[in-house]
């Protein structure tokens, strides 16, 4: 039997060496051609995989097969690793030497600490049985990568049990993991609303059927779907995010186009916003005689953590991190998450890893000074390792 700990500490500095190179040449989504190619080099070098292959061009999958005899179970990590169009802060230390492009929301630590925790999971082997899949998966960002996983003939997802992924957080000290039970993040869907009416002179008022009131209205209509139609204690955003009609300061146009965003944590909720939106929007047109088209496009679903998991993630960090180090999250973030597609289909939990530096500037998720403590590397892969072990039933 392995120390881990000083497994750990002894990788650390080498993960952190990639790490901090990934982060100095980020990638955007489905372009992380040598990220992909990096951390594929270090698997083939350090980790006594069973099965390695690429998912698209720069997916990542690879299987640790224990070699302990019996009946085993399979459990999936993930470790997302594409970056943002986003111009790093030049104080940021380290910083991306690609001009508007960015890790601004940790997947640089991601994928390194999932191939760091499998180099050394690899020489667990024959402590357990059963499989760990590991999905390095690109375009998270974007919210396509992980259907490249959930379409690949050669994954056989009947196999998997559970999955678990964990996810820098700068709300919470690098040091640290944060759980919750229940949603943990949002879904993430579409709209785009079409105000059509009647242009013409914008002195002429009394001969045109204006579709920018119409679409102040129900932009404005629209905020009651979560003041006076949400249950108070639930979480819902409907959020209007662009508005563009007309080109000049006196003609009334013909149509205004808006779009945005709604994230609630559970279907009823879900369902209903799509619905009151549609008919929010037609209402107040036919108030304003004009109309409104509606397309609502599903994105992905809310990531929701089983009791069980929670439990498990609690007592992983208690035992690998000290009882001090899990934070319960006092709610849940209504960001989207793709892995959530294929979290529908399987139980498992969502981990918030600790990146913010214990007395240090607060960096917002995909702000230009956004920065994951080099703490959060060892954490991340003690907390990998200690969930892999708890739940294939091995001592570390």
């Amino acid at each position: 039997m392995i120390d881990i700990r000083k497994a750990v500490e002894e990788i650390t500095p080498e993960i952190t060496a990639m790490r901090n190179h990934i982060h100095e040449n980020p990638e955007l989504s489905m372009k992380e051609y040598n990220t992909c190619a990096l951390l594929e080099e270090y698997v083939k070098k350090n980790v006594a995989y069973d099965r390695l292959k690429r998912v698209g061009e720069t997916g990542l999958f690879f299987e640790i097969k224990g070699t302990k005899p019996g009946p085993g179970r399979t459990i999936v990590f993930r470790g997302d690793i594409d970056a943002l169009p986003i111009q790093e802060d030049p104080k940021m230390s380290p910083c991306s030497k690609v001009p508007g492009v960015m890790h601004a929301c940790g997947h640089d630590i991601h994928g390194t600490i999932n191939v760091g925790a499998a180099s050394i999971l690899s020489k667990c082997k024959d402590q357990f049985s059963g499989s760990l899949y590991f999905f390095i998966q690109p375009a998270e960002e974007i919210l396509q990568g992980a259907k490249l996983f959930l379409n690949d003939p050669e994954i056989d997802f009947d196999k998997i049990d559970a999955i678990t992924a964990l996810h820098c957080s700068p709300e919470i000290e690098a040091g640290t993991i944060g759980v919750r039970y229940g949603a943990i993040l949002a879904s993430a869907d579409e709209f785009h609303i079409t105000v059509k009416g009647v242009g013409g002179h914008g002195a002429h008022c009394h001969t045109v059927r204006d579709p920018i009131v119409a679409a102040s209205a129900i932009v404005t209509g629209l905020q009651t779907l979560v003041s006076r139609e949400t249950n108070p204690a639930n979480a819902v955003v409907v959020s209007v995010c662009t508005i563009h009609g007309g080109r000049a300061h006196n003609i009334v146009p013909d149509e205004v186009v808006m779009t945005g965003t709604v994230r609630t944590l559970n279907a009823a909720d879900r369902d209903r916003a799509e619905e009151s939106l549609k008919r929010v929007a037609a209402s107040i047109a036919e108030a304003y005689r004009v109309t409104a088209e509606v397309e609502y496009i599903r994105g992905v679903p809310p990531f929701v953590c089983e009791d069980e998991w929670v439990d498990r993630a609690i007592r992983v960090g208690e035992k690998m991190l000290g009882k001090e180090n899990v934070v319960m999250m006092p709610y849940a973030a209504m960001g989207g998450e793709d892995f959530a597609f294929i979290k529908e289909k399987k139980p498992g939990v969502f981990i918030r890893l600790g990146s913010h530096t214990p007395g240090g500037p607060y960096g917002s998720a995909h702000s230009p000074t956004y920065y994951s403590d080099p703490k959060s590397i060892p954490t991340g892969m003690l907390t990998i390792i200690g969930m892999a072990a708890d739940f294939l039933g091995f001592e570390i």
